[in-house]
């Protein structure tokens, strides 16, 4: 049910179906509300509209899910115009404040729902979310509401008597479809405000990345005819890690191929200080041995050839 927010001695918050009697909104027949219109000489439709509800970003009211405290849905709230809009709309353009203020006549009674942009005669909005609108109030008068529901019915909001400036309203969006809501002050009828409420569907679950989106996040990979090429994805072998960490060894074709990487065998380290011997095959072949002092002293008798 859409709520205008208004001042209501029972402090209810209104709404269609659910009124009680008493709660300060009346509903009545599209018959009696057109009646009303053709007699006061309102009958026409302002602004320009759309022909069917639409959810266009352009068009689409400033509005909010969470609903307002308690304390003003149902009150006039003071409105500071430099401060709460950028543009208006009004003579059939937008325009900064100041401007409007400077050519707004201030003799009728206007209104307007907030966009992004500003104020607008024309907003789109989501089921179930809550937006403002600006009224105009010429002279301290009994103010009232009417809003035209997509059903074919007609509510009427009384405000009770209202002294003249600016204010803002909540409202709501409850019902699919066009509604249109008059301010009527002073035996006048404002311009009409045009509402569009589409049905809000939820965006489903994302489907999450793609493979060529999780391959590309990669830096060392490429999505190539529709596969994931990398370099250097597989984790390093830790042989091969070992391996390389000794620069006297190098890791070929899964193999690690060293040079000096045995520990000289002592025997062979002690046969080669003697000039006159060799090591061959795991045995030291001395020359000369016999006499050597130096030779028994190294213990190579046992392992010694003579000449």
């Amino acid at each position: 049910m859409a709520v205008v927010g208004v001042l209501l001695i029972s402090g209810l918050a209104l709404g269609g179906y659910d009124q009680e009697p008493g709660s300060g909104a009346v509903n009545m027949s599209m018959q009696d509300f057109t009646s009303l219109l053709q007699s006061s000489g309102a009958l026409g439709t302002s602004p320009e509209v759309p022909g069917a509800a639409a959810s266009s970003a352009v068009e689409s009211a400033a509005y909010t899910l969470e609903a307002p405290p308690e304390t003003d849905v149902g009150e006039l709230l003071p409105f500071e115009g430099i401060s709460q809009s950028s543009y208006v709309y009004y003579s059939g353009s937008y325009m900064p404040w100041k401007r409007f203020r400077a050519i707004f006549p201030e003799s009728m009674p206007a209104m307007w729902i907030r966009r992004q942009n500003g104020w607008s005669w024309y907003a789109t909005m989501p089921l179930g979310v809550w937006s403002e609108m600006l009224i105009f109030v010429p002279d301290a008068s009994p103010v009232s509401i009417y809003e035209m529901y997509p059903q074919g019915f007609v509510w009427r909001y009384d405000l009770g008597y209202v002294t003249p400036g600016f204010y803002r309203i909540w409202y709501y969006a409850d019902a699919v479809g066009r509604h249109e809501c008059l301010l009527y002050s002073g035996g006048m009828f404002s311009n009409r405000v045009v509402v569009d409420v589409y049905q809000w569907v939820p965006p489903g679950p994302s489907p999450g990345p793609s493979p060529e989106e999780i391959c590309e996040i990669n830096p060392q990979c490429s999505w190539v005819n529709g596969r994931c090429y990398c370099r250097g994805l597989i984790p390093e072998d830790p042989e091969k890690r070992q391996c390389e960490q000794n620069p006297m060894c190098r890791w070929v074709s899964g193999q690690c191929l060293c040079t000096g990487l045995i520990p000289e065998d002592p025997d062979k380290q002690q046969c080669e200080r003697n000039p006159m011997c060799r090591w061959v095959n795991g045995q030291c072949l001395c020359t000369g041995l016999i006499g050597s002092s130096e030779a028994s002293d190294d213990g190579m008798m046992g392992s010694t050839m003579q000449e």
